[in-house]
């Protein structure tokens, strides 16, 4: 059976006359993973249809034949002296004349200057979204590395719940449940922890501060796992005590929406409706400008990829793509509530990739 490595470079390569190509420059760091399974932060990959010469520094030379499988051909070039002039020299040697693609979303300026001096005999182009497009929707083993890191997040939270009372800080809760992940088996957390109290939980995205957990605080935790390069991504909101009344009917109003905009995600149906969806729950309650974010994001090797779930969003998704659903509301000075779940796009509707509790707002015991 071939490795993924080699069918992601098939399909890239079957993509090419699409875009009036012959080849590509590969240089953004998830893209560069995807189609090489490198996972070291110094990588080029440069491919036409008949070759594909990955280019990295002497600090990778090891990492990179291990990782680099033997059925996709990959030509190793390790750059001793400059990696980006190495870069340009071998490009100019090894796709004079050829039309090839950058991704010039990924491109610095200083980057994209030299290789477009005088005297380099490649015919550059810029472009975007190949790759991504092929990342969007996930073939079995990344929806189990997704799962996996979600089952880790998932864990770690509930493991640390135990820990909360008056007067621990926020940061103190994030790095109990980061390293609750470590612990777990994660290679880190997959995007910096938010921990936001009372009043703060109002931020959309709160910085995690020093703010001491109080009685009768909401409670708003965002998190997620890296597992093998691919992340999960949740939110789960609570109450220090016995939650009052508003608080209560709020996060009803979220959680209504999150099950609404769940219910519309299916294969065929664009982003926008999903989008559309959660909105109408919280518009038909008069607080639709409360809520100033999307309805969600693809994950995978990034923790915000393609496709979107927003109101402008017209991509059509398909089966095993990979999103979040997280509708909030947000009263300053008040207060708010998110609730985060990762879901895998099916023919017929989708999948909850990891199974948290949500059914009530969660009451933590003093």
């Amino acid at each position: 059976m071939a490795s993924p490595a080699a069918r992601r470079l098939a399909r890239v390569r079957a993509s090419l006359g699409e875009h009036d190509l012959e080849g590509l420059l590969v240089s953004h760091r998830a893209n560069v993973r995807y189609l090489t399974g490198f996972s070291g932060s110094s990588g080029w990959l440069i491919l036409d249809d008949a070759r594909a010469l990955f280019i990295t520094d002497g600090r990778y030379e090891t990492q990179a034949a291990e990782e680099l499988p033997d059925d996709a051909g990959f030509e190793l070039v390790v750059l001793r002296n400059g990696a980006l002039a190495g870069l340009v020299e071998q490009a100019a040697r090894s796709f004079a004349g050829r039309r090839i693609g950058f991704e010039s979303a990924y491109l610095s300026f200083r980057e994209w200057a030299r290789l477009a001096e005088d005297g380099v005999a490649v015919d550059w182009k810029p472009v975007s979204g190949i790759v991504e497009g092929q990342r969007s929707a996930k073939d079995a083993d990344e929806v189990t590395a997704i799962r996996r890191a979600g089952a880790i997040a998932a864990r770690a939270l509930t493991e640390m719940l135990s820990v909360i009372e008056p007067g621990v800080r926020e940061s103190e809760i994030a790095a109990q449940l980061e390293y609750g992940m470590r612990r777990l088996g994660a290679e880190g957390a997959a995007f910096e922890t938010i921990v936001a109290s009372g009043p703060r939980t109002a931020l959309p995205h709160a910085a995690t501060g020093e703010r001491e957990i109080r009685d009768g605080d909401l409670l708003l935790i965002d998190f997620g796992a890296r597992w093998q390069g691919y992340n999960s991504d949740m939110t789960r909101t609570f109450v220090v005590g016995v939650p009052n009344p508003r608080q209560q009917e709020v996060y009803d109003l979220v959680l209504a929406a999150q099950e609404a905009a769940g219910a519309a995600l299916r294969e065929g149906v664009s982003g926008q409706t999903v989008d559309a969806a959660a909105r109408a729950v919280f518009a038909a309650a008069g607080v639709e400008e409360r809520f100033p974010h999307s309805t969600g994001h693809g994950l995978g090797l990034e923790v915000h990829e393609g496709p979107r779930l927003a109101r402008r969003s017209e991509e059509l998704l398909r089966p095993a793509m990979v999103v979040t659903v997280e509708p909030g509301l947000y009263f300053p000075g008040w207060g708010g509530v998110r609730i985060e779940d990762n879901l895998l796009v099916t023919p017929d509707g989708s999948e909850a990739l990891v199974r948290l509790d949500k059914s009530r707002l969660g009451s933590l015991p003093l």
